[in-house]
């Protein structure tokens, strides 16, 4: 009898000692889960990252705000066809569900990117080189990158600029020596909009001082240019010119001032077969993806759902850049 008293205090004791570590480990790691938006500085680059936290969100568009999105469009091109060219392959609108990530707070710099490119070299994959100087239309040197005595180094008052001029390999060779990748499509709309599907990174309604894009400053042309803001620039901006531009977990340019690589192939019809948790798009297929609009673009071409199909090469592309994401393991 004496025994079996002895046993089951023995037991007991284990049982609370197992129940105590694993509340204390379980403690431990809520402490040690960032709050959203949560910053931390990478070592290797000096780039900001946004700590964007595991939920779900509704990607794509309804088809109201695919109609929304063409009379704005209506309003500038008064034709069906080019409005039509590009808004209509957000659909279906869709939940997704993604695990936590970090992803850089803004684009990826010229001097960040000479950086990489003086350790690494400009490498050639498949045929494109990784940054590609004059590729931009009719082989003007759009980008602000030199190279001098071997070294790759910004022009002068040029080094917070966004790269541009990098092909997808570029971008994609970047991220992984930064110890990430490129986001996934749906991570790079999950960063821009959240879980309340905002049409735009602050909100539902558009403002053109909050972005960089086809205003009233635009140098082209007068097709689709938008008179009533002005942004201040007639291309391509600092990084982080905007903060009331921010989206909801702290990311700056989202919308407008460069395009930006994303890791999935193109697919216009994706989202119909897209699964809910943590999709990575298509397993093959000739285009990369562009997210967010540019300085070139107007205001219908900035929203958070906006997507564009892109060859690898950054040929006749002189507004893609790219940030990246590190994934929580």
């Amino acid at each position: 009898m004496i025994n079996y008293i002895l046993i089951s205090l023995k037991m007991k004791i284990v049982v609370i000692v197992v129940i105590f570590f694993i509340g204390t480990m379980a403690a431990q790691n809520s402490i040690n889960i960032p709050k959203l938006g949560t910053i931390q500085i990478r070592e290797i680059d000096g780039m900001e990252m946004v700590y964007v936290p595991a939920g779900s969100f509704e990607m794509g568009s309804s088809d109201k705000q695919l109609d929304d999105a063409m009379e704005e469009c209506r309003k500038f091109y008064h034709s069906e066809k080019d409005c039509q060219k590009y808004i209509y392959k957000e659909k279906p609108k869709h939940k997704v569900t993604l695990d936590a990530f970090w992803i850089d707070k803004t684009e990826v710099t010229n001097a960040q990117f000479c950086r990489f490119l003086n350790t690494n070299g400009n490498q050639i994959e498949e045929g494109v080189y990784w940054f590609e100087p004059g590729a931009g239309s009719r082989n003007v040197l759009y980008g602000y990158i030199e190279k001098l005595n071997e070294k790759f180094i910004p022009k002068e008052g040029y080094e917070n600029y966004p790269v541009i001029e990098v092909s997808w390999y570029g971008a994609s060779a970047y991220c992984k020596w930064i110890g990430g990748r490129l986001p996934t499509e749906s991570e790079w709309e999950y960063a821009a909009r959240g879980i309340n599907n905002f049409v735009y990174p602050w909100g539902n309604n558009f403002n053109g001082r909050f972005v960089n894009y086809r205003d009233s400053s635009f140098i082209f042309d007068n097709y689709g240019k938008d008179t009533s803001f002005n942004d201040g620039y007639p291309k391509w901006s600092p990084v982080g010119t905007y903060p009331k531009g921010a989206s909801w977990c702290g990311a700056l340019d989202m919308s407008g001032n460069v395009h930006e690589w994303v890791n999935d192939w193109w697919s216009e019809n994706y989202y119909a077969i897209s699964p809910i948790k943590n999709p990575k798009g298509p397993d093959r297929g000739t285009l990369k993806i562009g997210r967010g609009g540019s300085w070139y673009d107007p205001s219908w071409h900035v929203r958070s759902s906006y997507r564009k199909g892109l060859s690898l090469s950054s040929a006749r592309m002189h507004w893609i850049g790219f940030r990246c994401v590190i994934p929580i393991k």
